[in-house]
């Protein structure tokens, strides 16, 4: 991803989108955040420090169905690993996380920003700090007096050319601003500068866990859908052997046997992809970690569902806008652009420093060499720069506005991800009670059909049907978990907790 100084790119969240019959969204999440370097320099003229662009990315019910698969919506949203760490034997979510934050991309180029942001603030701190400088030289000259004005017919008995004679000095020099407003200004925006980027740092963090969180939580339903599958498969297998017996009891015909051996045919297709999904799956999820690709990983959380008290959404959306990273962003560029604004206001302001130095002078170091010194103190008064810092003006004022602005509809944006969050979770509660029940409903419906036909009362076709459907539910069980879990993550996300997400 590109980094800028001074601007901000929008985020787009993790989206989860869970699929039952036709591929319907449940729900979405999207925040935008700042994912770019924030850092400040000693104000220059060429100084370009942007406001972050407000844009809102279209949730997963506006997108074309090929772009609602969660796993490359991570692949898009999340760097892979910069680094590569052993593989351990047991990964827990917690374990992911921590392995993320070590290894992935995002997290460490973050890093990075940060250090260079400190690098910046030591760059203004030195305006206020002495600036001590040593010379030294020994020179051997000539001069001509003529190129002076001393003329010949003027002054008959004096040569206009003098030399050649030697001349030495060594000596340290000292300045320091004992009043500079301007400069004051500057490194405290510099030091605004090293907190957004923490806080950068901090919004990174927050993002790698979330999309880790979810690549995690990808793996464990394509898991948990191979399981779904061979055990589908384990029935389509007895259904069959009863279709065989009851064929050879003369009570079924061979049609009935026909269906059995197809729908057995559809479960083992079934399961190969669910097997495909979940290598997939695995390998987001090393790549994401940083492990070695086809690593052995035995995920030891679970697709679960309890359920929780939910906070209310007043103190929920407060607790958010204290501790989102894009809040505290915002609310740090404002007041960084409000100190340029001042660091450029007080170039109308004089000046004053100190200048001294001290050394020795003469022929040669050892020749006629005597202790000389100058101390002084330096009164500058800005006049007239042609417009120069009045257009600077201009332009900070208006970064500040922006910057207002901007944080305004951040924290209108972080209000509207936790109502969001918290209707959804409410959704997808409800949402796994049914598909539990769904599932009870489907196996007793599949009990029953089998009894029919083992009975001879009816064909196979009830069998088959039933055998359906207890499929369907078994996967919406799994989507209904996973949602269910991704919509606490989405959760966590919002009030700025995704780093301490656990299951």
């Amino acid at each position: 991803m590109g980094w800028s100084r001074g601007s901000t790119q929008p985020r787009s969240r993790i989206f989860v989108s869970v699929f039952s019959g036709v591929l319907v969204p449940l729900f979405c999440l999207a925040v935008n955040s700042a994912n770019a370097q924030q850092t400040v320099r000693p104000q220059t003229p060429e100084s370009n420090n942007q406001i972050p662009e407000v844009r809102t990315t279209p949730g997963v019910g506006n997108l074309p169905s090929s772009a609602l698969d969660p796993s490359s919506l991570i692949r898009q949203n999340l760097p892979g690993a910069a680094r590569t760490s052993p593989a351990p034997a047991q990964l827990s979510v917690s374990d992911a996380i921590k392995l993320a934050l070590q290894n992935n991309l995002a997290t460490l180029s973050a890093q990075e920003q940060r250090r260079e942001a400190t690098g910046f603030t030591q760059q203004a701190r030195s305006a206020l700090l002495p600036n001590i400088s040593g010379v030294s030289y020994q020179a051997n000259l000539t001069e001509n007096l003529a190129a002076l004005g001393f003329q010949a017919s003027t002054f008959p008995r004096l040569s206009t050319f003098i030399g050649p004679f030697n001349n030495f000095d060594a000596r340290a020099r000292l300045v320091q601003n004992v009043f500079d407003l301007g400069a004051i200004h500057n490194y405290q925006s510099s030091r605004q500068g090293v907190r957004i980027a923490e806080f950068r740092e901090r919004l990174a963090r927050e993002e790698v866990s979330e999309a880790t969180a979810l690549t995690y939580l990808e793996t464990l339903r394509s898991e948990r859908n191979v399981s779904a599958a061979q055990a589908n498969v384990t029935l389509a297998e007895a259904l069959l052997k009863l279709a065989q017996d009851q064929r050879n009891a003369g009570i079924a015909t061979g049609v009935d046997v026909t269906r059995a051996e197809t729908r057995l045919a559809q479960e083992r297709v079934d399961l190969a992809q669910a097997q495909t999904s979940a290598e997939q799956a695995r390998l987001n999820l090393q790549r994401v970690i940083g492990v070695p690709l086809g690593s052995p990983l035995v995920l030891t959380d679970q697709l679960t569902f309890t359920a929780e008290p939910l906070p209310q959404t007043d103190s929920a959306v407060s607790d958010a806008l204290s501790h989102r990273a894009e809040v505290l962003i915002s609310e740090a560029q404002v007041s960084m652009f409000s100190l340029e604004r001042k660091a450029i206001k007080d170039e109308y302001l004089p000046s004053l420093q100190f200048v001294g130095d001290y050394g020795i002078s003469g022929i040669t170091p050892t020749d006629t060499a005597l202790p000389t010194r100058r101390a002084a103190i330096q009164l500058n008064v800005p006049i007239f720069n042609g417009g120069l810092t009045q257009g600077r003006l201009t332009v900070a004022s208006s970064r500040e506005q922006q910057a207002e602005l901007q944080l305004g509809s951040v924290r209108g944006q972080v209000e509207q991800d936790v109502r969001l969050a918290l209707s959804t979770l409410r959704t997808t509660v409800e949402r796994v009670r049914a598909a539990d029940e769904a599932v009870r409903l489907g196996e007793r419906e599949l009990e029953m059909s089998r009894d029919r036909f083992r009975a001879g009362v009816a064909d196979n076709l009830e069998v088959i049907n039933a055998q359906a459907s207890l499929a369907n539910a078994r996967a919406a069980q799994v989507q209904a978990l996973a949602v269910y879990n991704a919509a606490r993550l989405n959760l966590a996300a919002a009030l700025g907790r995704a780093e301490a997400f656990r299951w």
